[in-house]
């Protein structure tokens, strides 16, 4: 009869260190942005896919020098459950972001936040570049400001494809 209890008490703790440890997380922010064609997109657009949100704009030193390794990346995962979207954040002009997008022809979702909309419901403290990585579930896995380091992330993704 002892041994039973202690048992029990063993699987209860275990439980309850289980739930402690497992990693919770936060949903992505609604947002509501147009991409360059004048296509809506929302939060919807990241469920059930392994979504990178990059927040951006042309003038920015970092965030040029991650943009061939975001464009790599999105040609790496094409055909896989996977996306980059790029969130251009209204330091640069329309026209900037237009003609940056064309000239290096972006493989990915350009939306535009001429409001900060998404700016401000994402991004605590506005330093450029930053990215969050999300789940299928839509809840932000990892947020990094600056470049990321890229091969983490792609393991990280492929962790997230995975499930």
């Amino acid at each position: 009869m002892k041994k039973i209890g202690i048992f029990a008490a063993v699987l209860i703790v275990a439980g309850l260190i289980a739930v402690m440890l497992k990693p919770s997380y936060s949903a992505a922010p609604e947002f509501s942005l147009t991409d360059l064609n004048g296509k809506t997109v929302n939060q919807d657009e990241l469920k059930n896919r392994v979504s990178l949100v990059n927040f951006w704009f042309p003038s920015c030193p970092g965030c040029v020098s991650e943009m061939p390794k975001l464009i790599q990346m999105a040609k790496d995962y094409r055909g896989k459950n996977f996306q980059i979207i790029g969130i251009a954040v209204p330091v640069d002009s329309e026209a900037a972001v237009r003609e940056y997008a064309a000239q290096h022809q972006l493989p990915f979702t350009v939306l535009l936040d001429p409001q900060k909309a998404a700016v401000s419901r994402f991004i605590k403290t506005e330093l450029y570049p930053t990215s969050f990585l999300i789940n299928q579930k839509g809840e932000i896995v990892h947020t990094f400001v600056g470049e990321p380091k890229f091969a983490e992330l792609y393991q990280t993704v492929d962790e997230l494809l995975k499930k």
